[in-house]
């Protein structure tokens, strides 16, 4: 998730768009400073788009050999990498890129409520384009912000919060709305979903398939060598769950049984 406390950012906004009477302080000097920020924001955001799209074609990559790696190991079989070609770690390429797009994306965040702060909207007065499109820009990092709670933590409950909260800022954002109507409907596992589980699939298989399981709801068995995530499927304390244990050949953790009922009302997932 991203390293800048969400709550900060927040209260910046909140003191950019309710500033009432004061206006801006006029200055030739300020309006210029604001203008080189713009700049500089609207040529981070595509610089920054174009990296995260790397970020997720890499992460796609390395899943993918590693489903291959998982295959040949099963059927006896070594990678042969080509000769000449020095060898790459694409985790560690993974791991780099990923601290890259952290970092550019905290500086980037922090400017755009910078200016935010700087250049507020005034109570009874029209927006600027430029002030439009900055909530607008703010509320698309609302969106990314939100779904990596989705994609590494299983948090919904928490992407919505963020959903709702910046909708409250910029209400007629049809983006904002749309993704927060898909974490509602997507925030309980559905038996179709749940459906394409099946035994002998890797962590990242199902992770790829059904969503990541809310961080809360991973169980370790140490005892016994499993793992098990549990799936929310309705607000009342019902559970799907998927048990993992260490395949005999190639000890990574795999799929071993599914099971859409695995929690019932007001029981606990160890219960």
């Amino acid at each position: 998730m991203s390293r800048t406390p969400y709550s900060l950012l927040m209260v910046g906004v909140l003191l950019a768009l309710v500033a009432t009477g004061c206006g801006t302080s006029g200055s030739s000097e300020q309006e210029l400073a604001n203008q080189a920020e713009w700049e500089w924001l609207q040529e981070t955001q595509l610089e920054l788009g174009a990296k995260r799209q790397e970020l997720v074609d890499l992460q796609a990559a390395v899943a993918l050999a590693a489903t291959e790696e998982v295959a040949e190991e099963a059927e006896g079989e070594e990678a042969e990498g080509e000769v000449g070609e020095p060898a790459e770690d694409p985790a560690a390429l993974l791991a780099e890129l990923d601290e890259e797009v952290a970092d550019l994306t905290e500086e980037y965040t922090g400017r755009l409520v910078g200016l935010l702060n700087s250049d507020p909207m005034i109570e009874g007065e029209a927006p600027t384009e430029r002030q439009l499109a900055l909530l607008a820009m703010k509320s698309d990092e609302d969106i990314v912000l939100a779904q990596e709670w989705i994609d590494k933590g299983g948090d919904y409950k928490r992407a919505i919060e963020i959903y709702k909260t910046a909708l409250m800022f910029d209400p007629d954002n049809a983006k904002l709305q749309a993704a927060l109507e898909d974490a509602d409907a997507n925030r309980y596992m559905s038996a179709e979903r749940f459906s394409q589980v099946e035994k002998g699939m890797t962590e990242t298989e199902v992770r790829l398939l059904i969503g990541q399981a809310n961080l809360h709801n991973v169980r370790k068995y140490d005892d016994k060598g499993v793992i098990a995530w549990f799936y929310p499927t309705s607000e009342t304390g019902e559970a799907a769950a998927v048990w993992f244990r260490p395949d005999k050949k190639t000890k990574v953790m795999t799929v071993y049984q599914v099971k859409l009922e695995a929690v019932k009302p007001g029981q606990s997932p160890d219960g």
